[in-house]
């Protein structure tokens, strides 16, 4: 019986021995163990701190491994600018375990490689010749979640196009010939919260197409992007979860169907002489309105901006034709309070104002910045109201009058804000006093001037009298012929 004690404690000894053996391995060997990873087509693990494709000219990707907390690798494949040929691809490429994110932009591709990653999360295969997306070419990579199909020749998007992509939050599509998509062919991307169309031409199509109800897009989509994309009119009302709408450097002339809930909307760009007050619905959660660029926009109009009681940040950089801003431009009431307005920042660089009517100080009030950099402004009486606001930051130089020329507005004291009627009435009141003088001096001049010039009459006495040689003659005609 002890024997078999004590050979029982034997081996556990040996157990023992073996397990502090297996836990002292060196640190390095360790660390080698982690990054282990399979070996691929597009990475060269045998030599981790090196660049393959630099050194050795060949086709090999740079590949970095990194350890998550969890203790297991993370692999980033970066391709960009590595002239991979089509036929450089397999039926299907089986990424290295492990590989979370993969960068094929500038490769040349002409045609979308079929990739299988169970962990990929972030694919770019953006600025290449691709024309069109297979159906169904993403299945093998079911949890991507951003997907950048930018800068290529892809003229049709397909509704099998992004099946299997249940996950995908993020799709950029900008940059392409896309001009027709086709039914629900965003309809598998249940989770997408990002949109980017810019940069097609799809202006015809969107005139009668709801890109919500007849391509698939769920109301968790929070961001769309469509610049230059020809659109006259869009129809987002059914946009419940939309927050950002960039639709800048378009030909439109209303945005009537903007969902209510809308936050942050950017229209740069748009070719309009005057902001109306029927181009833009009532969006009462509107935070952030972008008016940058507008080529030939004049003026905003009365009731421009009425119905945006949240609006925080106006952006009108870069319009350099604007001139006027209509006293009533948020409403003719703000001062009652009737209507609410937020204003806490208001850009005006580089546009053409010079100044702006009083009657916007109820609703400059509760404003922090004014950024009128470049703008030709006039210093004068009608801008003290702006001076005097105590909480304003405005920043701009002034142009006029000629006393305060140059200075920052800032620098100028509330006192100099003066008109020329205000700085020399006592100059214009003896001015009229010594015009009125003048003027009673020269009509006497001319008076006294027309009085000596004119002839006097002189009078002189003749005695006139028979004997006198001014004696009326009476001739008798019969003598006259004598005569």
């Amino acid at each position: 019986m002890k024997r078999i004690v004590l050979l029982f404690v034997l081996l556990v000894y040996v157990q023992v021995l073996r397990a502090q053996e297996e836990n002292s391995v060196d640190p390095s060997m360790e660390e080698a163990s982690a990054v282990r990873v399979i070996d691929s087509h597009l990475c060269h693990f045998k030599k981790p701190l090196q660049d393959p494709t630099d050194e050795d000219d060949d086709q090999y990707c740079d590949c970095d491994v990194h350890n998550t907390p969890m203790g297991l690798p993370e692999v980033q494949i970066d391709c960009r600018k590595h002239q991979l040929a089509d036929g450089f691809w397999q039926e299907y490429e089986q990424l290295p375990q492990g590989t979370i994110r993969l960068d094929l932009s500038q490769t040349g591709l002409t045609v979308v490689p079929r990739l299988s990653g169970e962990n990929l999360r972030y694919l770019n295969i953006g600025h290449n010749q691709i024309t069109t997306i297979p159906d169904k070419v993403f299945t093998n990579v079911s949890l991507l979640e951003e997907l950048d199909l930018s800068s290529n020749r892809i003229e049709t998007l397909t509704t099998d196009a992004l099946a299997g992509l249940s996950k995908l939050t993020r799709i950029d599509l900008s940059g392409n010939l896309i001009r027709s998509i086709e039914v629900n062919a965003f309809s598998n991307a249940l989770h997408l919260k990002q949109l980017t169309l810019s940069n097609n031409t799809l202006g015809t199509f969107f005139i009668r197409t709801d890109l919500y109800l007849r391509l698939g897009v769920t109301n968790r989509l929070a961001i769309l992007e469509m610049e230059r994309c020809n659109l006259t009119d869009i129809n987002l009302s059914s946009g419940v979860g939309l927050e950002t709408a960039r639709l800048g450097y378009n030909p439109l002339q209303q945005l009537t169907n903007l969902p209510k809930q809308l936050a942050h909307l950017d229209i740069s760009g748009t070719p309009i002489r005057s902001l109306s007050a029927k181009f833009l619905p009532h969006l009462l959660h509107l935070v952030t309105l972008e008016l940058k660029d507008m080529p030939i926009l004049y003026t905003l109009e009365e009731y421009a901006l009425y119905g945006l009681p949240r609006l925080s940040n106006l952006n009108l950089q870069g319009s350099r034709n604007l001139s006027s801003i209509h006293p009533h431009v948020f409403g003719q009431n703000v001062d009652r309070g009737e209507t609410v307005t937020k204003l806490e920042r208001l850009t005006l660089t580089g546009t053409n104002i010079r100044t702006l009517n009083s009657t916007l100080q109820a609703a400059f009030e509760k404003m922090r910045r004014l950024d009128m950099r470049g703008a030709p402004l006039r210093c004068d009486c009608q801008l003290r109201w702006l001076r005097e606001l105590p909480n304003l930051q405005t920043l701009g130089i002034c142009v006029k009058p000629n006393a305060v020329r140059g200075l920052t507005f800032g620098m100028v004291e509330s006192h100099q804000f003066e008109c020329r009627a205000e700085q020399f009435w006592i100059y214009t009141v003896f001015n009229v006093l010594l015009a009125i003088l003048l003027i009673v001096l020269l009509s006497i001049g001319i008076v006294m001037i027309a009085r000596a010039i004119r002839p006097k009459p002189h009078v002189q006495l003749r005695k006139v009298g028979a004997s006198s040689p001014y004696a009326r003659v009476t001739i008798e005609p019969n003598r006259a012929e004598v005569l």
